[in-house]
């Protein structure tokens, strides 16, 4: 057992630290040109959402992009309204992380490191050593995700953890509950949902489990940012108040139709990990849509709830 549980934590140890290095590369390359581009293509809530959406694809960290609409906000470049329309980009562009995992790409994941490494070393202090900062953390990543799914193989053998994941399948907010909670200890819904998948991939958790953990780790990376908010100004409150309630009220809206959505999902792809990452897709861009002609009322709702 202690094996398994030392398998587990090192694939997410280094799945976080690929995930960590990748951001860091794709951070630097578009970092001074960031802020820029939110204050240029912000005008309205749509084109706040898709430049957020391209942001955070492109620099794979919903964190950075909706620290940097808070920073406009705070310093009155950009209305709240803007913030929030960034926030909706922003959770759409993140699910290209769990894209990326669900291609099965983990047997190239020691040559991509190794490319990586060497086109950084070659390329140090220039634009090729942060490509090759960006390729060595993606290749970092897949072979995380590998670890762990290979950790936790030998699980599917122990009744007691079979109980726990038949209570997950049956009871969906079971697995919301589990999703925010190992969010909440991860602090990185990409982590969650890699590991979703990885279940997902030993046959230990189907597709109505790995969604159930998807919704949870959508709520719980919110929970962080707004603990992460409190004692700081009241624009960074209100920012993440807003992005909180944006996901709940994307989760409320989809379990009413859970199951027609589930079998949506299976008609998209054979493989339920491919399900999986197409169901964290579809479920934030269907909610950002439901809820962007409503942006305004979503912003005084969150100066209602935490003033000016």
């Amino acid at each position: 057992m202690w094996l398994i549980v030392a398998g587990a934590l090192l694939g997410i140890l280094i799945f976080l630290t690929g995930l960590r290095i990748m951001t860091q590369g794709l951070r630097v390359m578009a970092g001074p040109r960031l802020r820029w581009v939110l204050e240029r293509f912000t005008d309205n809530p749509f084109t706040g959402l898709i430049t957020g959406a391209v942001l955070t694809a492109v620099t794979q960290s919903s964190s950075v992009t909706a620290a940097a609409a808070v920073g406009l906000v705070d310093a009155g470049l950009l209305e709240l309204e803007q913030a929030l329309a960034i926030i909706l980009g922003a959770n759409i562009g993140t699910t290209l992380t769990a894209q990326l995992i669900s291609f099965h790409w983990e047997r190239a994941a020691f040559w991509v490191i190794c490319l990586g490494v060497i086109v950084l070393l070659l390329g140090r202090g220039k634009t090729w050593g942060r490509v090759g900062c960006i390729i060595a953390g993606a290749g970092g990543l897949l072979w995380g995700i590998q670890l762990v799914s290979l950790a936790l193989k030998p699980l599917s053998q122990l009744p007691q953890l079979a109980r726990l994941i038949l209570q997950c399948e049956k009871s969906v907010y079971s697995g919301i509950l589990a999703g925010m909670i190992l969010t909440a200890i991860l602090q990185s819904s990409s982590a969650t949902i890699g590991i979703s998948m990885a279940l997902a991939r030993e046959g230990l958790v189907g597709l109505s489990g790995g969604m159930a953990i998807v919704f949870g780790s959508n709520i719980g990376t919110v929970l962080t940012t707004l603990l992460a908010s409190v004692g700081t100004v009241k624009k960074a409150r209100q920012t993440a108040i807003g992005d909180l309630l944006f996901n709940i009220l994307g989760v409320c809206v989809l379990l009413p139709a859970f199951n027609v959505f589930l079998r949506v999902l299976e008609a998209s792809s054979h493989d339920v990990v491919h399900q999986i990452a197409n169901g964290h897709t579809l479920s934030n861009i269907g909610s950002a849509l439901i809820v962007l002609p409503f942006i305004r009322y979503l912003a005084l709702l969150v100066r209602y709830l935490v003033p000016d």
